[in-house]
């Protein structure tokens, strides 16, 4: 909405804890006919919904994809997922001077389903 421009999305945990994601920055490239890559940077804030003075822990993701279709019904990909710290949530934000401080590497092999399964 015009009130909230960032892609977001709220999660209530189970006990007294929400998250809320937004979608600060996305983009893609279609490298090819069958190849796309895209990536999005998310930040979530995780905090208490009690009384609890303990302030909300901030977090920034990058997520990287790419994706190669193999034939008509089977897409192989890859997915990296860096994590990175935050200057208002971590003292240890200016020692990593901006890079990621986790990396997660996936490789994704998609196939349409048959009508029969």
């Amino acid at each position: 909405t015009e009130s909230d421009p960032l892609t977001t999305t709220l999660v209530y945990f189970k006990g007294p804890a929400a998250q809320k994601t937004f979608v600060i920055s996305h983009g893609q490239d279609s490298l090819d006919s069958d190849a796309w890559s895209g990536y999005e940077l998310d930040r979530s804030i995780f905090a208490l919904t009690n009384q609890s003075t303990a302030p909300p822990v901030t977090t920034d993701q990058e997520i990287l994809y790419s994706f190669i279709k193999n034939g008509n019904d089977k897409v192989d990909g890859r997915l990296r997922l860096a994590a990175y710290l935050n200057p208002q949530a971590d003292m240890l934000y200016f020692d990593a001077r901006n890079r990621a401080v986790s990396i997660n590497d996936y490789t994704l092999s998609l196939r349409r389903s048959s009508n029969a399964e």
